[in-house]
């Protein structure tokens, strides 16, 4: 089976395009909870003096955005690659 390389890109872009967007709006209503949640993600008590840093606007939201598509977009292409790579009868 061939994995269509450029989908599977941009369904992952689109993905966490949406998944990013839900994540801002989250630390935009209720920054706490949300930077509680992402100092147990890296095993972290909390994020303390680094706390005032995290802002959400729109120049860093969209930035952001870009910036996780993009990388999502390599990353699912590189899987395809490989995998169809892989996958070749020889």
């Amino acid at each position: 089976m061939k994995i269509d390389a450029h989908k599977l890109g941009v369904t992952g872009a689109a993905t966490s395009a949406i998944l990013y967007t839900v994540c801002s709006i989250w630390m935009y209503f209720s920054p706490d909870s949300m930077l509680n949640m992402s100092a147990a993600l890296f095993h972290l008590t909390s994020f303390g003096p680094l706390a005032p840093f995290f802002e959400i606007n729109a120049q860093v939201f969209v930035s952001g955005m870009v910036q996780t598509a993009v990388y999502s977009y390599i990353y699912a292409y590189l899987f395809a690659y490989v995998y169809n790579y892989m996958g070749k009868k020889r």
